[in-house]
């Protein structure tokens, strides 16, 4: 399924890995990223509370970012399917 592409307009941090998201379309989704964060890629924002606090929304991509360089897609984060199919991967694997 395709989707319009949307940009992370706004961030929240709510405790752990949860984080309330604002989109450029308006909606607002709250994500616990704990199943994103896996690899080797992911183990300093996985692992330290402070580093994971620096996320912040990349101004040219509309996606969330660390200073390590590593993100995670704005599109991902928005719409459910795409969210669950995600997760759900991660789990199995």
């Amino acid at each position: 399924m395709s989707h319009p592409v949307v940009d992370v307009t706004g961030i929240e941090l709510l405790g752990d890995h949860r984080v309330a998201l604002r989109f450029s379309d308006g909606e607002r989704r709250e994500r616990d990223l704990s199943p994103l964060l896996t690899g080797p890629v992911f183990e300093d924002v996985r692992c330290d509370p402070a580093i994971f606090a620096g996320v912040a929304i990349d101004s040219d991509s509309g996606v969330l970012c660390w200073p390590s360089g590593v993100d995670v897609d704005a599109e991902l984060l928005r719409y459910d399917d795409l969210w669950n199919e995600t997760v759900a991967l991660t789990r199995s694997a």
